[in-house]
């Protein structure tokens, strides 16, 4: 009986929107409630309505991510500007852009074949490591011999049991501080780049408020949630980016490949000028001084942090 009352005491829908709100019972006249800030969508919806729904959700509530996109992409730093300003409604969230930048760019790299320019590349979720090999005429010593294993381990996921001893009798003469990489490469290749490709998001992601903290020490007089704005937007652009120049790989064009990673290169580096500009003012000689400044000092950062992560993963189990 109670149910049927509740079913009974429903407010009328008009027009297909309830007359007042389905959370809190207050007076709606639009497509949110006033009062509790629920969204206005009907009971017991239909397949067709949750369907309608969930498309709404994933495009950003009512087309907010193609705006989203369309102003971070053609009007660098805009984005930013907008968010700093006030006008915040038309877009989605700076981490729900950056989350969904991130995952589309790496779900992208870790499924596009890896394609090496040389001789031992070993790739890691779009980003590539190279081991160099010395020529037949100079027979490689034990730790080029060690090095030589661990990329062939990387690249074909095993090692015949023969090479797997002697790689290991190699790497027991490496510097200490090395032996756990170079050990877990030969015994557990697949386990180390599984637990690289899972970790890379979480440094990228740890690394993000420190890039808005070098961005802090060259723009003073500004709080630091602006820096933050500003570094979510430039890594966001950056993804998308990336996850365009990995696309392409599917092609297997090598000059297709190589014009794509070269448009990448430069403008990546155009783009963040601009952004800089549009956010921070400044002359374009001075911007790009800065930046150079913020480039080295996250370049440094972002290397311990990526041999930090790299040793983590090697001692996990």
């Amino acid at each position: 009986m109670g149910d049927e009352a509740r079913l009974l005491d429903r407010p009328p829908l008009v027009y297909g929107h309830s007359a007042r709100c389905l959370n809190c019972d207050a007076p709606i006249s639009g497509v949110f409630c006033s009062a509790c800030g629920q969204r206005d969508l009907p009971p017991y919806p239909s397949v067709r309505e949750l369907a309608a729904d969930a498309v709404a959700e994933f495009s950003g509530w009512d087309g907010r991510l193609a705006s989203t996109l369309r102003t971070l992409i053609q009007r660098p730093g805009l984005l930013t500007h907008d968010f700093l300003e006030g006008r915040r409604v038309r877009y989605i969230s700076p981490l729900r852009l950056y989350l969904m930048t991130s995952v589309v760019y790496f779900l992208i790299a870790s499924v596009v074949p890896t394609t090496r320019s040389r001789v031992g590349d070993v790739s890691f979720g779009g980003m590539s490591v190279g081991v160099s090999t010395n020529s037949t005429a100079n027979p490689p010593r034990a730790p080029q011999r060690a090095a030589n294993a661990v990329k062939e381990s990387l690249q074909d996921g095993h090692l015949a049991p023969a090479e797997r001893e002697a790689a290991l009798k190699d790497i027991s003469r490496a510097p200490g501080l090395l032996q756990p990489l170079l050990r877990r490469a030969v015994e557990d290749p697949i386990g180390l780049k599984r637990g690289l490709r899972e970790t890379m998001p979480r440094m990228l992601f740890v690394l993000l408020p420190l890039f808005a903290g070098i961005v802090a020490l060259f723009y003073r007089g500004r709080k630091y949630p602006e820096h933050l704005y500003f570094a979510i937007h430039l890594h966001a652009f950056v993804f998308l980016a990336l996850a365009m120049t990995e696309l392409l790989k599917l092609s297997r064009i090598p000059a297709l490949i190589l014009l794509a990673s070269a448009v990448s290169v430069v403008a990546i580096p155009i783009y963040a000028t601009l952004a800089f500009r549009r956010v921070y003012g400044g002359s374009v000689v001075g911007t790009i001084t800065k930046e150079v400044g913020i480039g080295l000092l996250y370049a440094l950062v972002s290397g311990v942090g990526f041999i930090l992560m790299i040793y983590w993963v090697s001692l996990a189990a």
